[in-house]
């Protein structure tokens, strides 16, 4: 964990007790880290923990076991935290979204589906929760953080492949969603949480790998990037892109300002 005043030397390094593949982030079930805006909460997950931090110490808070997860995600003000964990369509135990109050290490509440949680997103005061979800599933989520009955459920997305990454705006208001395309599936879909018809939809026309996505926090610009470095900035207003760039490489994640 690092002060970016002054970088050269971490405040503080955490190191986990597992080995092997277990402990690493990043991979395929990717675990990950999350900070709060003001900087005085760290989520992250590492093997089959999610761990809470203060930013004054490398002694979590609490843990919580919930097997392998593919991305974390913190409220920005710090008081929700949530888990998109892997696992499999019979083991309601797994392949979970998971919500916290970060006074407590025992969730508020978890909803199992048939595919993996791919990814995981939370509004400005952790009220709304978005999810994507893989195979057999497909679809996308809005939940409420009063209950895992989801307030949004999509159609399914794709024809054989993955939602690969969900976003909300801070307000709650919107979320996007991106693919790793297939035969007959669009790209990118906005949704508003009031239905589960997308808002719109974009289709590139070459049904690539989308896993690039970020949404500004007023929800009205949407960046996202496939595979292959083609890269499109979207307003809220319609699918059309109002930039493109292609940086003809593959593309990791993107942020936008």
């Amino acid at each position: 964990f690092f002060d970016t005043v002054k970088p050269e030397k971490p405040l503080w390094v955490y190191s986990s007790e597992m080995v092997g593949s277990l402990m690493a982030i990043g991979g395929d079930v990717k675990g990950g880290v999350a900070i709060s805006g003001d900087g005085s909460k760290i989520f992250a997950s590492l093997g089959d923990q999610a761990i809470l931090f203060k930013k004054e110490s490398n002694r979590p808070v609490w843990q919580s076991s919930v097997g392998n997860a593919y991305n974390v995600a913190i409220s920005k003000d710090g008081n929700y935290v949530a888990a998109a964990t892997a696992g499999s369509e019979s083991d309601e135990n797994t392949n979970l979204l998971v919500l916290w109050n970060t006074k407590s290490s025992k969730p508020l509440w978890q909803y199992h589906s048939s595919g993996n949680f791919h990814d995981v997103s939370l509004s400005k005061d952790g009220s709304y929760i978005v999810g994507a979800t893989g195979c057999p599933d497909r679809k996308a989520y809005i939940f409420s953080k009063e209950s895992n009955k989801p307030i949004m459920r999509s159609d399914q997305l794709t024809y054989d492949s993955p939602v690969s990454r969900s976003k909300i705006s801070q307000d709650g208001v919107l979320a996007v969603f991106n693919t790793d395309g297939g035969p007959n599936s669009s790209m990118l879909f906005l949704f508003s949480k009031g239905s589960k018809n997308p808002v719109w939809k974009f289709d590139s026309g070459s049904s690539r790998a989308s896993r690039a996505l970020a949404i500004t926090s007023d929800g009205k610009y949407i960046a996202a990037a496939d595979m292959t470095g083609e890269t499109y900035l979207f307003s809220k207003g319609g699918s059309s892109p109002i930039k493109r760039w292609n940086l003809n490489t593959s593309t990791a994640p993107l942020d936008i300002s």
